[in-house]
């Protein structure tokens, strides 16, 4: 049995201690392992341990890790930070993600709450606009696409 996958299903079964061992075990043994640096954040962060999160989030981002979990390292990071009220940090983390993976939705989702914490609302609001133009396919909303992105533009138009 692979060691990811036992992390994994002592994960899935609330074993967060114990998963938390057996990765900081393996660490020992191949302390430059990005996988196992960003394991070890998820497992941190699911506990609540956000400060124990960052320098692993921020290991796993130094390391070869793969495509999709360091676009969702970046996600984490960022969350993280933005839990922490550090909120210049949360955004660096958002953008620098936002810079390697353009498309993440998601990124750009906690970039706007980011924004919000940092008082820049008219902006946090215009990228939620734009995110919900972008993304949505509800009809009603695809209806008024077109003004909807014009809002986003300048949301203090009048006329």
């Amino acid at each position: 049995m692979s060691i990811t996958l036992t992390i994994d299903q002592l994960k899935q079964s609330g074993r967060y201690h114990d998963a938390v061992t057996l990765v900081r075990q393996q660490l020992q043994k191949q302390p430059a392992d990005a996988v196992l640096h960003y394991q070890l954040a998820c497992l941190y962060d699911v506990q609540g341990r956000e400060s124990h999160a960052i320098p692993c989030y921020l290991a796993a981002l130094s390391g070869n890790l793969p495509k999709k979990q360091r676009q969702e390292a970046w996600l984490g990071l960022g969350s993280t930070y933005r839990a922490l009220g550090q909120y210049s940090h949360s955004l660096e983390a958002f953008e620098n993600g936002l810079a390697e993976f353009p498309q993440a939705r998601e990124l750009t989702l906690f970039r706007a709450m980011t924004l919000y914490n940092l008082g820049e609302n008219k902006q946090a609001v215009a990228e939620l606009l734009l995110l919900l133009a972008e993304t949505s396919a509800h009809s009603d909303i695809l209806l008024y696409q077109q003004a909807i992105r014009q809002y986003a533009a300048d949301l203090d138009r009048i006329g």
